[in-house]
């Protein structure tokens, strides 16, 4: 189950060195108006396609998150980390979608949110206060029926919480993320010590929590500014 999960590590490097280009690739075309209200306008199903894919990686990507399941609009309490509710609260949040996905694998769960904030000012200002914020950001959405139905608080590892766009002009949203094996590890059981093995999990699924929720980002501002 481990050496599965391994296997996303190219991915992850290569999503890496793609937030770097992405990061000094500055677009400022797109309907700034409708970017704003996309969240409201688009279909739930729209802001979270059926395979997240990072439209800034070159070539073809693999289906490696499969999209379970989403819930309904949901005002800004309840459905995130504590100190990040505070935080978008204070930013003034709007409303908070969340979306659940798993990896192809079967191995890794995510639960994707968008928050809509007051300004991009105000979105960018949050992700610079947790930037180095590594715990999860959003409360598992479990889905009845899939393979995430287990999904729980239990399970959930690492998060990251970042703006979504790359310049002044964009749109008011943080993008937001929580990541987790599907199955409670034993690390007992596992070959090595267990601490060991602990932390080597643990800093794959905080790779893995960058690179999808930069993912997520990318794709909705492309979608978001109708590129």
């Amino acid at each position: 189950m481990l050496a599965a999960a391994f296997g996303v590590v190219p991915l992850l490097l290569a999503g890496v060195a793609t937030f770097v280009v992405v990061k000094n690739h500055r677009i400022q075309t797109g309907n700034d108006a409708f970017a704003a209200v996309a969240w409201h306008n688009l279909r739930t199903d729209e802001v979270f396609p059926d395979f997240l894919n990072d439209p800034y990686q070159v070539g073809e990507q693999p289906p490696g998150w499969s999209r379970q399941g989403m819930a309904e609009q949901k005002d800004c309490q309840g459905v995130l980390a504590d100190n990040l509710t505070e935080a978008v609260i204070a930013q003034g949040c709007v409303s908070v979608l969340r979306a659940t996905y798993v990896h192809i694998d079967g191995d890794m769960a995510a639960t994707v949110a968008l928050c809509v904030v007051g300004s991009y000012q105000q979105a960018t200002e949050i992700e610079e206060e947790f930037s180095s914020e590594t715990a999860p950001m959003v409360v598992p959405l479990a889905v009845p029926g899939t393979t995430a139905a287990g999904w729980n608080r239990k399970l959930a590892y690492v998060g990251r919480a970042r703006s979504v766009g790359l310049d002044t002009n964009s749109p008011p949203y943080v993008a937001a993320v929580t990541v987790g094996p599907l199955h409670a590890r034993q690390y007992g059981k596992l070959p090595g010590d267990w601490a060991i093995s602990g932390r080597a999990e643990q800093k794959l699924f905080q790779g893995v929590a960058d690179e999808v929720v930069g993912a997520f980002a990318r794709s909705f501002d492309n979608l978001a500014n109708g590129r």
